[in-house]
């Protein structure tokens, strides 16, 4: 598996959530919201991340899929009218059976749904 591949498998679950809430009920202005805030608390995450790690800004243009998307994350570049594009669902990754009898769930399982959910839940 290549580097990107493990971002974009790290980001999937993420993802699922945030276009749940893009598939959601509610008016559009209420999706365009919770789509926000989601987007505003990542990018703050990125950014403290990148900040406080030295995160080599070189090495993250080669890890997503979207150079454009790298700079004005990080506060460095300015989001333009024709940064829309279509985010496919991630691929489903095959369930793999326990030979050792764990039932414990991953990490990014269980952390991720729950950032997210505190996220649209409103503080």
């Amino acid at each position: 598996m290549t580097r990107r591949q493990a971002a974009a498998q790290l980001a999937a679950p993420g993802i699922d959530a945030i276009r749940d809430a893009y598939l959601c009920g509610g008016s559009d202005a209420q999706r365009v919201a919770a789509l926000i805030e989601i987007a505003g608390a990542a990018a703050a995450l990125a950014r403290t991340v990148a900040r406080y790690r030295h995160v080599d800004r070189a090495e993250l243009f080669e890890l997503v899929s979207r150079r454009s998307d790298v700079l004005p994350v990080l506060g460095r570049g300015q989001w333009l009218p024709t940064m829309t594009h279509h985010i496919p669902a991630p691929p489903r990754q095959r369930k793999r059976s326990r030979t050792n009898g764990s039932t414990a769930r991953p990490v990014t399982q269980v952390v991720q749904p729950a950032l997210f959910a505190s996220i649209a839940g409103g503080r």
